[in-house]
């Protein structure tokens, strides 16, 4: 899954002036790497992992307006987020409690 997300104002990345960015859904190993390059910082781990998933560099992420960065935010919210069933309600969670040992 994959987000597009409209820039208010048009930046370079990769050397590439561009007016909108994509955001592909994250994976464990992004979550990974990201926290193992931003440490304890979190605002760090939250620049990289979308540097990551738009396919960029964390400094390209610098020039982007503040107000299109909460575009970037919510839009990680919604791919990182589970998907509600039909029904609306959220899925259940399987695995290995202490009620199936």
């Amino acid at each position: 899954m994959n987000e597009t997300i409209k820039l208010s104002s048009p930046v370079s990345l990769n050397g590439v002036l561009v007016n909108q960015l994509t955001l592909r859904e994250p994976t464990v190993g992004d979550q990974l790497s990201a926290r193992k390059m931003a440490g304890n910082d979190d605002e760090q781990f939250e620049l990289t992992m979308l540097a990551n998933l738009a396919g960029c560099a964390p400094t390209d992420l610098h020039q982007v307006t503040l107000r299109d960065y909460d575009k970037l935010q919510k839009a990680y919210l919604r791919l990182s987020s589970p998907e509600p069933s039909a029904d609306g309600k959220q899925p259940a969670v399987v695995g290995m409690g202490a009620e199936t040992r």
